[in-house]
């Protein structure tokens, strides 16, 4: 049975964390011998924040040692460190200090997910995301996760619901017009129409996450009355997967009214920026 990296390992992962470890285990290479982790899931890096650590690296160098293992001939594969190893370079520097270890094909993997996790420029749902990717690839529970990266299951588990939110507020945490805790506030509902009008409800009443958490309950008690109510068109599953599509496609609150051979389609804005984006998608729809 594995038993993950531990918290000696996952703190060597933390570029703002000097290193602890006994000098003797850092030493200087090369760092021209460093290639990438193979198992790198992150494509993309922030050049602005990428210029800012080689700026500081210029000043104080690195502080914390990129993580590598051996790979004969001179040659090292970097396992964590790799927008310190890219701003070394940009900074000018011709050596790195570096931790060397050996690792199992299934480490690095590991490492390199875990480490994609805890950039500081992710945003709630991007987050979720990689806490959805990185159990998937290592195929492990929630509970088993949350053990490696040190946080309580519960914890995961709340930020994995966010994934469940409809496209439209998954948009909205995207932009950073609400947080992580009023999307918690929005997932005491369970119908997807209350769930936007309650988020548009958040913005532009500009409510606090304590406020939209008292506010929710009045809408799950909305939402207990329109389940008594004659069967609508949310319950039916096509339906619902197709207003969903709507709403994704559009980025809008968008109803669809009546069954799948004859009803309605009410598409709402709640400013003229939101009208105007609905316009030009839909003038775009080639007929």
């Amino acid at each position: 049975m594995k038993h993950g990296l531990g918290k000696g390992m996952m703190a060597l992962l933390d570029e703002q964390t000097p290193v602890l470890e006994d000098k003797k285990n850092v030493s200087t290479i090369d760092i021209n011998t460093v290639i990438p982790n193979r198992y790198q899931p992150r494509k993309t890096f922030d050049e602005k924040a990428l210029q800012e650590l080689a700026d500081s690296i210029r000043e104080k160098g690195v502080i914390q040692p990129i993580i590598v293992s051996e790979l004969g001939n001179g040659k090292y594969e970097l396992v964590a460190g790799e927008r310190r190893l890219r701003a070394a370079k940009m900074a000018g520097l011709l050596e790195i200090p570096a931790i060397v270890k050996d690792f199992s094909d299934e480490d690095r993997l590991e490492i390199a997910l875990i480490e994609n996790i805890q950039r500081e420029d992710l945003n709630p749902l991007e987050k979720a995301q990689a806490y959805q990717e990185v159990m998937e690839r290592l195929g492990i529970s929630q509970e088993e996760f949350a053990k490696k990266i040190g946080k309580d299951r519960s914890s995961v588990a709340n930020t994995l619901r966010l994934l469940k939110l409809p496209e439209y507020i998954k948009g909205k945490i995207s932009t950073g017009e609400m947080s992580e805790g009023h999307a918690r506030a929005i997932l005491m509902i369970e119908d997807i129409d209350l769930m936007i009008d309650f988020a548009n409800h958040i913005i532009e009443k500009g409510l606090s996450v304590r406020e939209a958490e008292n506010e929710a309950r009045s809408y799950r008690k909305e939402e207990r009355r329109n389940v008594s109510r004659e069967t609508s068109v949310r319950r039916n599953r096509e339906m619902e997967t197709i207003q969903e599509n709507f709403i994704k496609a559009l980025g809008a609150k968008v109803e669809l009214k009546g069954s799948v051979k004859k009803g309605k389609i009410e598409i709402h804005y709640f400013s003229r920026q939101e009208l105007e984006s609905i316009y030009k998608l839909i003038l775009q729809i080639k007929r």
